[in-house]
């Protein structure tokens, strides 16, 4: 690490979830999308798989291709949108795609290409009406494409139980009605799991729920930390203010900790007012912050490389993301490769990693 800020992934816990969570006896769909929400690449893969996990989904095209060039030989879905043109890529390389819409499977070519039917319930985002479902069955048959999978997306699976079930009721007709044989059936991601009562799926779509965390209470155990360390201590005079725009000006209370991480590491700027925690106190982020550093007030003084908790087992991400009135996914897929990670396993650390280098 150069920098001293760092993402510390717990691989154990990781572990433990995706036992949790396939417990219900349902095949998991370990969702490693925007490099695993920034967390999960292909450098953890391994505890996934060790876990059970031997089908992935990602967002695009250029992610599943990354994933083969790090010798990942596992199933892989496509849940977003793939350039008609690029499907000679798909089909050499082993991927699933979703069907997007009728008129897209109408002027691709789906000989030999692995296809999900995704029935819209709902989202409105992107998929095949419920009333077209037999239609592009037969489209599909009759382009020689390999069907193996029909599946759908919950939109309020975090707080509305009435949509949920009104989607999840829809998506059960559907497919009862083609009565196909199906090898992947699926509908619930990580909050849908928590709380659908479900008997047509064989599988769930699971992503931040391996990294522990869901809108629904749950006995998950979080594996995600962001930490700093401190590089400079100083003492203030009374007057004397700090950062850009003079928004804090020292009362001649407590010291300010420098610390190396910033807005251009995905630590917003609305940040600033809110707490972290250092060496048995909490303290608070003081000032504007700052690219690449920030400043905290505490009532001790802390020497330099004294570590700083950002979120974590003191301050948890979901009351970071509910004090800058935002989600939990939101917090995490914003931190970005300017910061190491560091991966806990079996209690050691395994590997400190910069993608940058």
């Amino acid at each position: 690490m150069y920098r001293n800020s760092y993402i510390e992934i717990n691989l154990d816990n990781i572990k433990y979830n995706i036992e949790v969570l396939s417990k219900a006896g349902k095949k998991i769909i370990g969702v490693v999308k925007a490099n695993g929400y920034g967390i999960i690449d292909y450098v953890e893969v391994e505890t996934l798989k060790e876990a059970g996990v031997d089908f992935f989904a990602v967002s695009s095209l250029d992610e599943a291709i990354r994933l083969r060039k790090h010798s990942f030989d596992d199933e892989i879905l496509i849940l977003g949108y793939v350039p008609i043109e690029s499907l000679d890529i798909v089909k050499v390389n082993r991927f699933s795609i979703v069907t997007i819409s009728k008129d897209y499977l109408e002027k691709a070519n789906l000989d030999g290409i692995k296809v999900h039917i995704k029935i819209d319930t709902g989202m409105n985002r992107i998929g095949i009406e419920p009333d077209e479902a037999a239609e592009v069955l037969d489209l599909l048959i009759n382009k020689n494409a390999k069907v193996e999978g029909i599946m759908s997306h919950l939109s309020s699976a975090d707080d509305d139980l009435e949509y949920t079930n009104k989607q999840y009721t829809l998506f059960k007709e559907c497919v009862e009605k083609l009565n196909y044989d199906f090898k992947y059936i699926h509908i619930a991601a990580t909050d849908g799991a928590m709380i659908l009562k479900d008997d047509i799926c064989n599988c769930r779509r699971i992503g931040i729920g391996m990294l522990g965390y869901s809108s629904h209470k749950n006995n998950l155990k979080p594996s995600v930390s962001l930490f700093s360390e401190v590089i400079m201590c100083k003492k203030l005079q009374e007057g004397e203010t700090v950062s850009y725009g003079r928004h804090y000006t020292s009362d001649g209370h407590g010291y300010i900790l420098t610390i190396p991480i910033g807005y251009a590491d995905g630590f917003y700027r609305a940040n600033t007012g809110k707490q972290v925690y250092v060496e048995g106190e909490y303290g608070t982020i003081v000032g504007s912050v700052c690219m690449d550093q920030l400043m905290i007030l505490t009532d001790n003084p802390h020497l330099p490389g004294a570590m700083v908790e950002l979120f974590g087992d003191h301050i948890s991400i979901e009351q970071r993301a509910k004090e800058l009135g935002t989600i939990t996914y939101e917090l995490i897929t914003g931190l970005n490769e300017r910061l190491s990670r560091k991966y806990i396993k079996n209690n050691k650390v395994l590997n400190n990693i910069d993608s940058r280098f």
